[in-house]
């Protein structure tokens, strides 16, 4: 396969994106999971936390990846990609990955300038709260088709 989809989520929202593209482009969306309870107040605080000081966390696929190049989608928290995200970077080729961030406020390009140094990535694309979601999810599945 070309492609797979596979997501991050705490709050549903990366779900959303992840299974809105699937359905558009009929690529597998694929969650990825860790070992962590981010539910709550305390798990809010604790996603910040983990994020901000780079933690990793164990991680796990439901579902089978079998794909060249993979679309990763994540939320931000406190500017920067969550532990989940940071583990599967560590264990499959950036240079294969498209990286997709969905932020109130943290735009793609900031992203993508903290993880230029460390990650070869394919590309990094993002929804900010200001983001048109079905015309971006659009755009982003065009793109897909072009690389």
């Amino acid at each position: 396969m070309e492609w797979a989809i596979v997501y991050f989520t705490r709050t549903g929202n990366c779900e959303r994106i992840a299974r809105k593209l699937s359905e558009m482009t009929g690529y597998p969306a694929i969650k990825l999971v860790d070992d962590v309870n981010w539910s709550g107040f305390l798990g809010f605080i604790k996603a910040g936390f983990y994020a901000l000081t780079g933690k990793r966390t164990r991680i796990r696929l439901e579902g089978e990846l079998d794909a060249e190049r993979i679309v990763l989608v994540t939320p931000i928290w406190a500017g920067f990609i969550t532990p989940a995200a940071r583990s599967f970077l560590d264990h499959f080729d950036p240079s294969k990955i498209l990286l997709v961030t969905v932020s109130e406020v943290t735009t793609p390009e900031d992203v993508h300038r903290s993880l230029k140094r460390k990650y070869n990535l394919l590309g990094v694309h993002g929804f900010t709260r200001k983001t048109n979601e079905d015309e971006t999810i659009k755009r982003l599945a065009e793109t897909l088709q072009k690389l």
